[in-house]
């Protein structure tokens, strides 16, 4: 790259809130070291259009990324084609940094396949970073020669302010990584063990994003109800114990701060919300939505999947929520054609759907995940034709609920 110092700086986030809180901070840090944000043009037609216009105008590229689904990263992987579409015109390349879930799975103790093969993949790419690298993006940069040493000895991560381009809402993530493990997931390699922000530092953010007019926050985790417990207790926990969560607690503190208005948290398990939680969602300013991922109406699924709950317990906890909360909208994930699903289990979930009426479904086909241990242990034995017909079926059975 040119021996110059960047100005500009765009970042282009995939995936959940957890991301979008990163690429917050990661905007913060960039602008506390000079750099200006590069806005997007108000109309374009697709995504290429979108890179053709703004790159060229960008010195340092970031794109924060998902490894949920392979969608996700299929649309990483063309941008590689985009890019040499600019080299052929004469047009500039910007420092390209990939970061996010696409580059936890490939590092940390976690790897979920090679980082050589990430890396033949993204031959564009000028440096990777996972997401637990967040705040040593400046010396990462100054070692690429990006950053001069100065401006990286007048950074201080204690003073970063998250861009929020939402004037009334923030994402905070409470916590970062995963321990369950469920076989289809790849968030515990991606993102590594699951660690808790203090209550101190939270706290912090939120009065900061408060005192700047910030009203509604959502507070984000991989599993926000096990927020400051050990490893050990958390596996303990059942759906409706009468176990005390420390993340009850926080949202009562979270819920006394001045300014704050409205509280939402993601994404929360139905195998640890126990009754302290339970009651703790009839304070005022917590939010009427609640979104519980269930994954599957079928026991048998369900254990495949290395989910800690069973049906009973979902259906157990949907009443005690509309008990304690009438008003309470719930929402779900459901991942339909997991391996061995037969078509009774599938109806299963159908049943499921007919009997809780989710106000907001996020359903999923199945699609093998690179080293996680339904890939390894599991035989994706359902046809792509059947899955497509599941997810067409249960996708009508919910919208006929909504009526």
């Amino acid at each position: 790259m040119d021996s110059y110092s960047p100005k500009t700086y765009y970042i282009r986030t995939f995936g959940c809130q957890a991301n979008m809180a990163d690429s917050s901070t990661l905007a913060g840090i960039l602008e506390s070291l000079g750099f200006e944000h590069v806005e997007e043009p108000k109309s374009t037609k697709n995504d290429h259009d979108l890179y053709m216009h703004l790159l060229p105008q960008t010195d340092l590229f970031i794109l924060n990324t998902c490894s949920v689904r392979q969608k996700s990263e299929d649309k990483v992987y063309g941008l590689g084609k985009v890019l040499k579409e600019l080299t052929e015109k004469g047009k500039k390349k910007p420092f390209v940094v990939l970061a996010g879930c696409m580059v936890g799975s490939v590092t940390g103790e976690r790897q979920r396949y090679a980082f050589e093969e990430l890396k033949k993949r993204t031959p564009w790419v000028d440096l990777y970073i996972n997401p637990s690298q967040v705040f040593d993006l400046p010396n990462l940069l100054q070692r690429e020669a990006i950053l001069d040493e100065w401006a990286v000895k007048k950074y201080s991560a204690f003073n970063i302010k998250p861009v929020i381009n939402d004037k009334k809402s923030a994402f905070v993530n409470i916590s970062y990584g995963c321990d369950n493990f469920c076989t289809f997931c790849v968030v515990p390699y991606a993102r590594g063990a699951e660690v808790s922000r203090s209550e101190e530092e939270i706290v912090t953010e939120i009065k900061h994003l408060a005192g700047r007019g910030i009203t509604d926050f959502t507070l984000c985790g991989q599993n926000v109800n096990s927020w400051g417990l050990d490893r050990k207790t958390k596996f303990q926990i059942r759906t409706g114990s009468d176990h005390v969560l420390p993340f009850a607690g926080l949202l009562k503190t979270v819920h006394e701060i001045e300014g704050v208005q409205k509280i939402n948290f993601l994404s929360s398990n139905p195998f640890d919300f126990t009754a302290d939680l339970i009651e703790t969602i009839k304070l005022p300013k917590i939010d009427n939505y609640l979104h519980i991922a269930v994954q599957s109406g079928n026991n048998e699924v369900l254990k495949n999947m290395n989910r800690r709950h069973t049906i009973e317990d979902f259906y157990y906890l949907v009443n005690k929520i509309k008990e304690a909360k009438p008003t309470a909208e719930l929402g779900t994930d459901i991942i339909v054609g997991f391996p061995g699903e037969t078509e009774d289990q599938f109806m299963d979930t159908v049943e499921l759907f007919k009997k809780v009426k989710f106000n907001v479904a996020y359903i999923s086909i199945y699609s093998v995940r690179k080293g996680t241990n339904a890939e390894k242990f599991l035989t994706d034995d359902v046809p792509l034709k059947e899955k497509k017909r599941r997810h067409a079926y249960l996708s009508k059975v919910w919208k006929e609920t909504l009526r």
